[in-house]
């Protein structure tokens, strides 16, 4: 039981610990991988949104597409509806005479899959992914694609930052989240390898792109197969984009699928890594990605192996996890009120995302997930 213990406290310590770790030491070591030229003339973008249900804020998402500042002769907007039910199509059409193009795929099929479709009828020199509660600023389109100057950038992703003006408390933990993971990306960034992308705003060349299984998370696919490739796939942090903090609900229901999907990619991408020779990709894809995903068990683990730990060892791990649930627990309790606190919230966030990855593997084991999302609110 004491190895058992062991093996799932690594777990936990290097998801979240020994990965940034070991990045920061690659990174002194070996430099920056990362630098490339910059600028040059303007390539053309389709800007792909897509939709499902998307009535209150697609319009609102358009607009701010039309406003950005790039040359209108070189970007042109496409909207992919999943068989929205809503007005949401309705409202695009409103919008077909200013360089918005929509394609509205008949009956629910999946976000993966109405890509699937759409992308490889794409002409434009470079595609970016958004999603329809995304707002980028005015320049960040430009921030975004200023890097496609050098051949050997294939993949660049933009910076998501969560605003949250309703206060909501799971906003709170969220965003320290973002932030914890900003610091990782500009890490895997320096070394050439950004393992995946945040769908809020990523772009590609468009050559680049290959069909993805409907029930992978299309977001990680697309840039480690980028970066399998052998291109540099990379984070530009001056390219940014807004959305609002989800509420706790929302969230959990997010990470259960992606805890189902990114596994299955993961799983998947690590032996494509590992075929084409990629040791770097394959360890991100382990420690990056699988090992934060078995959080949840891992933590079980860690709490019924502690009741077999020999001595005064069983003692201190029982009352060290006592405390921090215990800690969790006035997190929970405390943002019920109102009052939650962020060092509080904190424990009872990790907690929140880690045990949400489980119901995500139950599905993955049981093959019951469905290639489907919701919208994020």
């Amino acid at each position: 039981m004491t190895a058992l213990f062991l093996i799932a406290a690594s777990v936990i310590i290097q998801a979240y610990a020994g990965y940034p770790l070991s990045l920061l030491i690659l990174r002194v070591i070996s430099g920056d991988r990362s630098r490339h030229k910059s600028g040059g003339d303007l390539p053309t973008v389709t800007l792909v949104i897509s939709a499902y249900n998307e009535e209150t804020v697609i319009r609102r998402k358009i607009e701010n597409s039309l406003s950005l500042d790039y040359p209108e002769e070189r970007l042109e907007i496409l909207v992919v509806s999943d068989g929205s039910t809503d007005a949401t199509e309705a409202i695009v059409r409103e919008f077909q005479a200013r360089r918005v193009i929509l394609r509205a795929c008949q009956g629910r099929q999946g976000k993966v899959s109405c890509l699937n479709h759409v992308l490889p009828e794409v002409r434009s020199d470079l595609v970016v992914m958004s999603d329809a509660n995304s707002m980028y600023e005015p320049g960040s389109l430009r921030e975004l694609v200023r890097h496609f100057a050098d051949p050997r950038v294939g993949c660049v992703c933009g910076r998501l930052s969560l605003v949250n003006p309703q206060e909501v408390p799971a906003g709170r933990g969220e965003r320290i989240y973002w932030t914890y993971e900003g610091v990782i990306k500009r890490l895997e960034s320096s070394l050439g390898s950004l393992l995946g992308a945040n769908g809020a705003m990523y772009a590609f060349r468009r050559g680049l792109f290959r069909p993805v299984d409907p029930l992978m998370f299309c977001d990680d696919v697309i840039p480690v197969r980028i970066a399998i490739e052998g291109y540099l796939t990379i984070y530009a942090v001056e390219a940014l984009c807004a959305e609002e903090a989800a509420e706790e609900g929302v969230e959990r229901r997010r990470r259960a699928r992606h805890a189902s999907f990114g596994l299955r990619s993961m799983i998947s991408l690590l032996g494509e890594a590992l075929r084409r020779g990629r040791i770097l990709l394959a360890y991100q894809c382990l420690s990056h990605r699988i090992l934060r995903w078995a959080g949840g068990p891992a933590l079980a683990v860690i709490l019924l192996s502690s009741l077999f730990l020999p001595g005064s060892w069983r003692w201190v791990a029982l009352a060290g996890q006592g405390t921090f649930y215990g800690i969790a627990l006035l997190g929970f309790l405390a943002s019920r009120i109102g009052a939650g606190q962020i060092p509080l919230y904190l424990a009872y966030y990790f907690l929140v995302i880690n045990f949400a990855g489980l119901s995500g593997l139950r599905a993955f084991v049981l093959g019951t997930d469905t290639p489907y999302w919701t919208p994020r609110r």
